[in-house]
């Protein structure tokens, strides 16, 4: 049986078949009638060719297993890229650091060691009542062992003297931008370690 439909009717048909499979197997006997027209065509109920029904793909889906799972988690990056065979980026410890930089991350470390000492003589005071502090420090400052004494003294004096003029330079630096030069923090980072050094030597033999 053929029947007949519209130049613009067909069109759309076409392209509904070409965009979705469910469209090409549509029987020609829903399209509206239409009278026949020197425009008009012929469509007849012959199935489109099957390579139109082939349009949809499928993938397998990649399920991750408890045991996968768990071994995944075990693994950090650096041991996951050496089982792979694939190269990790070097860190921090390839770099040549500058006198700058290592003199302001020593500010930083020697800000933390005083907090933790500050932080110890306190907990000491409070667990051993009043005056336990002062009898510690008194006790380690006459200590008989050789170099006891001298050790504990620089310990002290070095991490207090270093970060005290760590962050005047760093004031100074504030208030004076201009100071900021390549020849200038570096002079500056010299000076700063070796005062710092003179001074709490000096304070350790006394």
């Amino acid at each position: 049986m053929i029947r007949t439909t519209t130049t613009s009717t067909m069109a759309n048909l076409a392209r509904r078949q070409l965009c979705c499979p469910f469209f090409s197997g549509i029987n020609s006997s829903i399209l509206p009638h239409s009278t026949p027209s020197p425009s008009s065509t012929t469509i007849s109920n012959t199935p489109p060719p099957a390579h139109h029904n082939n349009l949809i793909t499928t993938r397998d889906m990649t399920i991750l297993s408890k045991e996968s799972k768990a071994e995944f988690k075990n693994q950090n990056y650096s041991s996951r890229m050496a089982k792979k065979g694939q190269p990790v980026s070097p860190h921090v410890t390839i770099y040549s650091f500058p006198v700058c930089a290592l003199s302001s991350i020593t500010t930083r470390v020697t800000g933390c060691a005083l907090s933790f000492g500050s932080a110890g003589l306190g907990l000491v005071e409070i667990v051993g009542g009043n005056g336990a502090a002062l009898q510690l420090m008194s006790n380690i400052g006459s200590s008989e062992l050789l170099g006891v004494a001298a050790v504990a003294k620089l310990g002290v004096a070095f991490p207090f003297v270093y970060h005290y003029l760590g962050g005047l330079r760093h004031l100074v630096w504030d208030n004076s931008p201009d100071m900021l030069t390549n020849v200038g923090v570096e002079k500056a980072s010299y000076i700063l370690v070796g005062t710092s050094v003179l001074v709490s030597g000096v304070a350790a033999v006394l």
